[in-house]
């Protein structure tokens, strides 16, 4: 995850990336993702979860759960994004979130926003949410054909003007994939058109419902474009939207190299990225699901390094730091790539690809860098600009 604005200039996401700094530096968790729940009312095609109507059977506990918020303040865990599944179909959602804002943690609430009414949406604001995050994959067809859910879009549209109209924010997501590639302009412009701050834009991640099909990813020249675009979008005056970029790192140093070039000082972000890489994991990030079990990240449920029951948040974290601590592999390495510090690749790709099922290498190469000379001369010197290439470790 990677907000590029708040990284290079100042966004809405900046007061965020503040306090996860602040956080890391202080040998906390930085952001937390936890999926209270597996249960979801929608069956979207793609969901690396594979929610659905059920709930898993070792689900954390409604005690467990309260437990669980005060072992995140105990640890100073300054965010907490609160996703499902859909979350809010948790019965002791309420509960979860009030415990969460008494404390003084910041909720996120990850949504499909069918459950979004006048009422909730007041009790969100009251209980600390300046966020809703919530998907929308494209057309209003394409949407609710891929939600298996007949008017959803419209549901979710509705709720994103009742979330503004009581100044909560909105972050649209979408995972990107060469079905919905005809249309992200337009749902781009959909969420400039309704005063949404944040656009989160996913490389497809294949888990889930959506194992096995990497041919719906988008080619490297469409990222380029895209990146291009948002490039220009942010050096417009008249745009303030903040952009979002998950699961394929190397988009960061590409845009860093389109704006050296247009002249723009980069030292802001190089330097935030010197703290924390455009991968989260291994960088006092981590994700818990709803039968308690921590990753490093949550696009991969089945990469687990053990069960909150069991673990504390502290151990966790300092266990997690380890991968950050861990040079990459292949033309992701220090030696091949100078850029290896602040991108590292997608590590949750690189687990995946090399096999899940025996364990799978997280620290191998990452085959969807959009960058077209990952080793020798690049056309722009970040080095120059303050990028120094790694050595020896991933870590700065």
């Amino acid at each position: 995850m990677a907000h590029v604005r708040s990284l290079f200039f100042t966004g809405a996401a900046s007061e965020s990336e503040a306090k996860a700094q602040a956080a890391k530096a202080a040998g906390h968790p930085s952001s937390l993702i936890w999926n209270i729940t597996n249960r979801c009312n929608l069956k979207c095609s793609h969901c690396y979860m594979a929610a659905d109507a059920h709930i898993l059977p070792d689900q954390l506990s409604d005690e467990e759960t309260l437990e669980l918020v005060d072992r995140m303040n105990a640890a100073g865990c300054p965010v907490v994004f609160l996703s499902g599944g859909e979350p809010m179909l948790r019965k002791n959602f309420w509960e979860i979130l009030e415990r969460v804002h008494s404390y003084g943690i910041k909720p996120t609430i990850s949504t499909n926003c069918t459950l979004v009414t006048e009422e909730n949406a007041g009790r969100l604001k009251e209980n600390g949410v300046k966020w809703i995050a919530t998907s929308l994959y494209g057309t209003r067809e394409y949407h609710d054909e891929l939600t298996q859910v007949p008017g959803t879009y419209d549901k979710v549209m509705n709720a994103v003007r009742i979330l503004r109209a009581n100044d909560i924010g909105v972050v649209l997501k979408t995972a990107i994939t060469v079905n919905n590639w005809d249309s992200i302009y337009d749902m781009i412009q959909t969420a400039k058109d309704e005063g949404v701050g944040i656009f989160y834009i996913c490389d497809l991640i294949t888990s889930g419902r959506s194992e096995g099909e990497e041919a719906l990813r988008i080619s490297k020249d469409q990222w380029r474009e895209l990146c291009d675009f948002i490039v220009s979008d942010m050096l417009d005056p008249e745009s303030k939207m903040e952009y979002d970029i998950g699961a394929i790192p190397s988009t960061i140093p590409y845009i860093a190299e389109q704006f050296i070039k247009r002249g723009v000082d980069v030292e802001k972000g190089l330097h935030r990225l010197s703290l924390f890489s455009a991968c989260p994991v291994g960088q006092g990030h981590m994700a818990i699901n709803s039968e308690g079990n921590i990753m490093p990240c949550q696009f991969s449920q089945e990469w687990t390094v053990g069960n909150i029951r069991d673990m504390s948040i502290e151990d966790a974290t300092k266990l997690l730091r380890t991968f950050g601590e861990q040079p990459s592999q292949g033309q992701c390495a220090p030696e091949n790539c100078a850029y290896t510090h602040i991108c590292r690749g997608c590590r949750v790709k690189a687990w995946m690809r090399t096999g899940a099922e025996n364990g799978g290498n997280a620290f191998s190469e990452d085959f969807s860098c959009i960058l077209d000379k990952a080793t020798g001369e690049r056309d722009v010197d970040l080095a120059a600009a303050g990028v120094a290439p790694c050595q020896g470790s991933c870590s700065l």
